[in-house]
C-alpha cells in the first residue's frame, strides 16, 4: 500500500488542482446553481476521504492541526444550530472553501518554488477582488475632498449573484487592500535586499525589474485602500506597515538593515504623531462620528455610536449563546428579533457584528472565538520561526504576518465575516504559513543575513 501510495501521490496534485478550481465558484456562489454546489460538495467529501485512506491520515501534520479541529468543531456547531439556513449555507461553503484552500496548500507546497507558486496564487486572488470590487463596489463619498475623484469612478458596473443591490461594500475592499499593502511593502524589501547579491549584470537588472514591479504594486495598493475612504482599513493599513518595520527590525541580523528599518519605523511614528496633534482626538473621532451619521454600505447611517450599540448587541448574543452561537451567518437576522437597536431604524442590514472577533464568537461560540484566536497565534508562531530560520523566506513571512495584523487592526471595527467571499485571504495566508513552515532548513543560507538571489520574494 505504501508503494501505490507513493506512486499515485505524484498526481494528487492534478486533481487537487482540478477540483478546488472547477468547485471553487460554486463554493462562492452556492445559491446560483445549489444543485452542483451539492455535487461540488460530494466530490470533496469523496476525494478527502479517498487519500485518507491511501494516505492513512486526514491532514498532514502542521502546526495548526490542533486549532483546526476545534474550529471544525465549531463550525458544525454553528451550522447545526442555525435557525436560518439561507444565511447559513454561504458562509458555510466559504468556509469549506477556505479549509479546502488551506488543505491544498499545505499539501503541495514543498520547496521555495511551490511557495513562489503559492504568492503568485495569493496575488492573483487579490487582483481578481481589487477588480471584481471596482468594477461593482458602491462608492459613497465619506471624505468631503475626495468628491471629485469619487466621480470619476466607475458606478456598480457589475453586479455580483448573491450580492447585495445597493453594491460591494467599500469597507471591505478595504479591510482587503489593508491585508496586501504590509504585503507589498515586504515584497519591495526582500528584492531592495536581493539586488547586492545579484551573481550577474543579467541577474541584478532582473531583480531591479521585479523591485519596480512591487513598487508599482504598492502604490496601487495604497491608492486604492485611500479610495475605498474605509477609516477602519486606513487604520489597519497603517498598523500593518508599522507592525511589518517593526518585525524587520526584530528578525534583521545585520546592523544596517535593522538600522534603515528602525529609523523608517522612527519616522512613520513621529509623522503619525506630527498629523495626530495637528488634527485633534476631536476631530478623529468625528470621521466616525459626525452629525447626522456616516453612510456605509452595511447598516446605512451609522455613527461611532452605531458601532458600539451594535456591538452591546453582539455581547448580548453571546452571553446567551455561549457555547454554540446564534448560528453561522445569522447574527443579521437575530439581532432585529431577539436585540432591537435604538439608534439603527429597522429595515438596514446588519450584515455582521462590525469586529472580527466578536463576529467569530456570534457566528461559532467562545469555543471559536477561542479556536480563531490558536490559529492566529499559532500563525504568528510559525512566521517568527520561518522568518528566524530561513533568510530567503523571510521577507514573505514577515509580510504575511504584518498583512493578518492589518486585518485584525481592521477588524476592530469592522469584519470579514467568516465564510464571507474575501475572507479566503485568511486561509490563503494561513496555507502559505503552513507551507513555508515544512520547507527545509537550508543551513548556507541561514550564514548570511540577505536573501540570495533565488529569494522567494
Amino acid at each position: 500500500m505504501k508503494s501505490q501510495s507513493t506512486k499515485f501521490h505524484k498526481h494528487f496534485w492534478v486533481i487537487e488542482t482540478l477540483l478546488l478550481g472547477a468547485g471553487a465558484p460554486f463554493l462562492l456562489f452556492p445559491t446560483v446553481r445549489p444543485t452542483v454546489t451539492v455535487g461540488v460538495l460530494a466530490l470533496f467529501a469523496l476525494w478527502w476521504l479517498a487519500r485518507w485512506g491511501l494516505e492513512r491520515r486526514p491532514l498532514p501534520p502542521t502546526p495548526f492541526n490542533g486549532a483546526l479541529l476545534l474550529w471544525g468543531s465549531a463550525v458544525a456547531v454553528g451550522i447545526a444550530v442555525t435557525a436560518v439556513p439561507a444565511l447559513t449555507l454561504p458562509k458555510a461553503t466559504g468556509l469549506i472553501l477556505g479549509l479546502a484552500t488551506w488543505r491544498y496548500l499545505a499539501l503541495t507546497l514543498h520547496n521555495r518554488r511551490d511557495v513562489r507558486w503559492g504568492l503568485a496564487w495569493l496575488i492573483l486572488v487579490g487582483l481578481s477582488i481589487a477588480g471584481v470590487g471596482l468594477l461593482s463596489v458602491h462608492w459613497s463619498v465619506k471624505i468631503p475632498f475626495m468628491q471629485a475623484w469619487i466621480a470619476r469612478l466607475p458606478q456598480q458596473m457589475l453586479a455580483l449573484p448573491e450580492g447585495p443591490e445597493a453594491g460591494v461594500s467599500a469597507n471591505q475592499l478595504g479591510g482587503v487592500v489593508a491585508f496586501y499593502l504590509p504585503l507589498a511593502l515586504a515584497v519591495a524589501l526582500g528584492k531592495l535586499q536581493a539586488i547586492p547579491h545579484a551573481k550577474n549584470r543579467r541577474q541584478g537588472w532582473g531583480t531591479v525589474g521585479l523591485l519596480a514591479g512591487a513598487l508599482l504594486g504598492l502604490a496601487l495598493t495604497a491608492g486604492l485602500l485611500v479610495l475605498t475612504q474605509s477609516r477602519s482599513a486606513w487604520i489597519g493599513g497603517a498598523v500593518g506597515i508599522l507592525t511589518l518595520l517593526a518585525l524587520w527590525v526584530g528578525t534583521a541580523k545585520r546592523n544596517w538593515p535593522r538600522r534603515v528599518a528602525g529609523a523608517a519605523l522612527v519616522v512613520v511614528l513621529v509623522l503619525g504623531g506630527v498629523v495626530y496633534a495637528r488634527t485633534g482626538p476631536a476631530q478623529i473621532v468625528a470621521l466616525w462620528e459626525r452629525p447626522g451619521g456616516i453612510e456605509t454600505d452595511v447598516v446605512g447611517t451609522v455613527t461611532l455610536s452605531g458601532r458600539v450599540e451594535i456591538w452591546s448587541r453582539a455581547l448580548y448574543a453571546i452571553q446567551d449563546f455561549p457555547f454554540t452561537g446564534c448560528g453561522l451567518g445569522t447574527f443579521r437576522e437575530v439581532v432585529w428579533i431577539l436585540y432591537p437597536l435604538f439608534t439603527i431604524s429597522p429595515g438596514h442590514d446588519i450584515a455582521h457584528a462590525h469586529n472580527m472577533f466578536l463576529q467569530v464568537a456570534v457566528d461559532t461560540g467562545l469555543p471559536g472565538l477561542i479556536a480563531y484566536l490558536a490559529l492566529l497565534g499559532s500563525a504568528a508562531a510559525v512566521g517568527w520561526r520561518v522568518a528566524r530560520r530561513d533568510v530567503s523566506l523571510r521577507p514573505l513571512a514577515l509580510g504575511l504576518l504584518a498583512g493578518l495584523a492589518a486585518l485584525h487592526v481592521y477588524g476592530l471595527t469592522d469584519a470579514l465575516a467568516p465564510g464571507s467571499k474575501p475572507a479566503v485571504i485568511l486561509w490563503l495566508a494561513l496555507g502559505l504559513l503552513t507551507g513555508m513552515a515544512a520547507v527545509g532548513d537550508d543551513r548556507k543560507q541561514q550564514a548570511e543575513d540577505f536573501p540570495p538571489t533565488h529569494s522567494v520574494v
